[in-house]
């Protein structure tokens, strides 16, 4: 401990040289100041020599003494205790000279901050003091500034915690993030001297007394204790050595508080470690298995709880029994409850429940009947049905992003039988029972799609076709555009392709046109070839010589002056997107096509809100064709076999080609009818979901006759340069009574305003504090994401359990409203008025 206030010391020996003494003795008694006698010479150099005095020395030390000049001064230090009268040679000359002493204990408590009260303490834990870093460490705390016992400060140092107030809770959590096992810090603390008051202090805040205390057994309790206050049960007679319910209150916001806050440690202890740990210590398949669903739904504790409740949803679903709750909350809102709750927000478990409402979606039209009526049946694809291929391309996503779970087999072979044979094979053979390209509105056909939308354009109009963009997902895109308060208007319609529904045909109908024909596998406009960019881009400035054509990607990473560039002059811009059909069309990558869907919808609203900055607004997305998937594949009876000649043009859904014939499940169209011209061939198609066998991918497909394939998007997007003006929602407190008078506090909360294109959703932590800042309570946290305009919707209510502390009734305590993206913290002032600390019950 030399090294504790040297400053102090050297001041003090200067003054008594100054002073008066030639000579002053120091004898240390506990070698204290041993390691810091080099720095003490150092700065005395000027006034006096150190002299370091060992045992058995003092004869030599005489002699070197007298033989100084005589106005030389000295410090003579002996690590030693003073000797006695008869066996003090030197005493004759430590008489008339001076003595020095230092209490280092007394020193390091002065130097601590801390009052006299501490100097047993300080002589308690001596050995724990004796490195200078641990005093660094130990000094960051406010010991004296409140009542805390002072061990915990010497816990907190070794754990270490950092944060200037010592938190038992805080100083556990951390604590039990270096492992639950062989815990190095609880070797530390036994080194030191503090492991009795570390468990002392767990018994006091938790119950948990044990004549070898562990921290296995502890956490085992806490987490079985835990579950059963989040189930409203006691803890049962099965599980009574992990009861401390009677400290329910510390146990839960304990919990709370290390669930919120280790959420996402990267440790090799963290909450989930702790969790399995728990279950196969205390055997929880055993120990929860006959608990009701109804219970387990209630608590978060551990993963396997999310496990079973997905599983009882999977069983749900194959029993059609689509109305079934839990704790009265449907299947839909069971997985979205979830996905707040500690292990359902991660994204192993997030990604299945958010599969498995898809699949509930998927099941609830298993009976689904198609109208038999044409026009009918495309109103009701593009304002309801498109829902079940949105449903079906999300369960298909987050089944293949959780790692296809053998678990929920018997789900996807379920979504599969009802998606392919109770909606695609139906819907297919409807919309082709009824089909007649003459029969549809010019405005809704593809091939006039520049007559109605571009031709009549004042202003500049920017056209984003994205190759295989579906109508589903282009709703999607619609969805996410409308939150954008920079988004002036949307219109979503339809434009309906021609046969076969592929990129060839697509692309070129498109375009400004007087008349089509079909050479090979190459749609000639106006007898000009039309196979790749720059082709399309000549027939457009055929039509507009102020027109260009880009490609997506070479806009995607361009500078803004380069982007603008691009832009100057142009009054109509076709911009191309290969991102679905790319992945699509390659049997390697088919199966990504979902995945590449969803990253299209990304790519294409980051385009639009670059080209908004750059003043463009007016925009149309739209799409050269759709296309079918399935993640199962294909059965030998699902492939159409049919003859082909040299002349005829195949692929898995089409077949173009002169001859005139009948085929079971196959129907055709005349070309000439869909190119508008004298054409004779014929384009042949299954009537259902089936394939033609033929090369290439047969999951992913595209070019027959289906409204999945044949019903592109028109989306029309009106935007502004404007700054955005939207705002995180806010949250407020209801409640009016601002006293608290028991450890439970239930409290009323208001979602400030519906969410808008001006208003953003916004996750909240609600949690309590005292004066200190030092959080008392567990949290709680609050999605404000409510679209309604009725207030009593946007209500909520929660519950936040304080800890069992002492609170005074004089101090004020806060509730703190923190908003998790901002991090902006709204603070509202409570009085405590607890009668009896132990009224902590449900």
């Amino acid at each position: 401990m030399a090294d504790v206030n040297i400053e102090q010391i050297i001041t003090t020996l200067k003054q008594r040289f100054t002073e008066q003494h030639q000579f002053i003795f120091w004898f240390d008694e506990t070698g204290d100041f041993t390691d810091s006698i080099t720095e003490i010479r150092s700065a005395l150099a000027d006034i006096a020599e150190v002299v370091v005095m060992a045992p058995g020395q003092q004869l030599a030390t005489k002699h070197y003494l007298l033989s100084l000049p005589p106005q030389t001064k000295a410090l003579v230090y002996s690590p030693t205790v003073e000797p006695t009268l008869e066996e003090d040679h030197l005493r004759n000359i430590v008489l008339y000279s001076g003595t020095f002493t230092a209490d280092s204990k007394e020193i390091l408590r002065k130097d601590l901050g801390l009052p006299v009260t501490f100097k047993p303490f300080i002589k308690q834990y001596a050995s724990f003091f004796a490195s200078s870093q641990r005093r660094k460490v130990f000094a960051r705390y406010n010991v004296a500034s409140y009542t805390v016992k002072p061990e915990l400060a010497i816990m907190a140092a070794l754990v270490p915690l950092n944060q200037p107030n010592v938190d038992f809770f805080d100083l556990l959590q951390t604590l039990l993030l270096k492992g639950v096992q062989d815990n190095s810090v609880l070797a530390l603390f036994e080194r030191f001297g503090v492991l009795r008051a570390f468990w002392q202090e767990v018994a006091d805040r938790f119950g948990y007394i044990a004549t070898d205390p562990r921290l296995d057994e502890l956490v085992a309790d806490l987490y079985v204790t835990m579950t059963y206050q989040q189930m409203e049960k006691t803890v049962p007679v099965a599980a009574k050595q992990y009861d401390l319910s009677d400290h329910a209150a510390n146990v839960q916001t304990f919990i709370q508080q290390f669930g919120n806050r280790n959420n996402m440690s990267k440790s090799e202890a963290n909450f989930d470690s702790i969790a399995m740990l728990v279950w196969q210590k205390v055997n929880g398949d055993r120990l929860f298995r006959d608990t009701k669903m109804d219970d387990i739904a209630k608590s978060d504790m551990f993963p396997r709880f999310d496990q079973r409740i997905l599983l009882w949803i999977q069983e749900r679903l194959r029993l059609e029994d689509v109305d079934s709750r839990l704790n009265d909350l449907t299947v839909v809102e069971i997985t979205r409850s979830r996905l707040n709750t500690h292990f359902g927000s991660q994204l192993r478990f997030s990604r299945l429940y958010r599969m498995m409402r898809h699949a509930w979606n998927i099941v609830r039209h298993a009976h689904w009947q198609a109208n038999n009526k044409f026009p009918e049946m495309i109103d009701d694809y593009v304002t309801k049905d498109y829902r079940l291929d949105t449903s079906y391309r999300k369960f298909t996503y987050y089944y293949q992003q959780a790692g296809l779970p053998e678990d929920f087999g018997q789900a996807k072979e379920l979504i599969e039988s009802i998606y392919v044979n109770n909606y695609l094979d139906r819907s297919i053979y409807a919309w082709n029972e009824q089909l007649d390209i003459k029969k549809i509105e010019p405005h809704h056909l593809q091939r006039d799609f520049y007559r109605f939308h571009v031709a009549p354009e004042k202003n500049r109009v920017v056209v984003i076709i994205s190759d295989a963009f579906r109508f589903e997902a282009a709703k999607e895109l619609e969805k996410r555009l409308s939150r954008e308060d920079q988004i002036t208007s949307l219109t979503m319609d339809y434009l309906v392709t021609g046969l076969p529904s592929v990129t060839y045909m697509g692309m070129s109908m498109l375009l400004p046109n007087h008349q089509m024909s079909l050479e090979n596998k190459e749609l000639l406009v106006d007898d000009q070839p039309t196979a790749n960019r720059q082709q399309r881009q000549m027939i457009l400035q055929n039509r507009n010589s102020e027109s260009a054509a880009y490609s997506l990607d070479e806009l995607k990473g361009a500078a803004s002056k380069d982007i603008r560039a691009k832009f100057i002059g142009k009054e109509v811009v076709y911009i191309y997107h290969n991102q679905i059909d790319a992945i699509g069309d390659n049997k390697k990558t088919e199966d990504d096509v979902f995945k590449a869907t969803t990253e299209a919808i990304n790519e294409i609203q980051q385009l639009i809100s670059r080209l908004r900055t750059q003043g463009i607004s007016n925009i149309y997305v739209t799409a050269d064709h759709g296309y079918i998937y399935r993640d199962d594949h294909l059965k030998p009876t699902d492939k159409i076999d049919v003859a082909t000649t040299e002349t005829d043009v195949k692929s898995q859904r089409y077949l173009i080609t002169s001859r005139k014939f009948t085929l079971p499940g196959v129907t055709s169209q005349r070309l000439g009818d869909i190119l508008v011209n004298d054409d004779s061939r014929y384009v042949y198609y299954p009537k259902t979901a089936n394939v033609f066998k033929s090369a290439g991918s047969f999951n992913y497909v595209h070019g027959g006759s289906s409204l999945q394939e044949m019903l592109v998007p028109l989306l029309e997007v009106k935007t502004t340069s404007s700054r955005s003006v939207a705002r995180d929602v806010t949250l407020e407190l209801f409640s009016m009574n601002r006293q608290i008078t028991s450890l439970t506090v239930p409290l009323v909360l208001r979602q400030s305003l519906p969410i808008s294109s001006t208003v953003i959703p916004a996750e909240f932590n609600l949690y309590f504090v005292d004066e200190q800042g030092q959080q008392i309570s567990g949290q709680q946290t609050v999605n404000a994401n409510s679209r309604s305009a009725d207030v009593k919707e946007r209500m909520q209510q929660v519950q936040l359990v304080l800890a069992d502390h002492n609170y005074d009734r004089t101090k004020t305590y806060r509730l703190i409203i923190e908003n998790l993206t901002s991090g902006e913290k709204t603070e509202v002032p409570f009085g405590m008025d607890i009668a009896n600390l132990n009224d902590f019950n449900f």
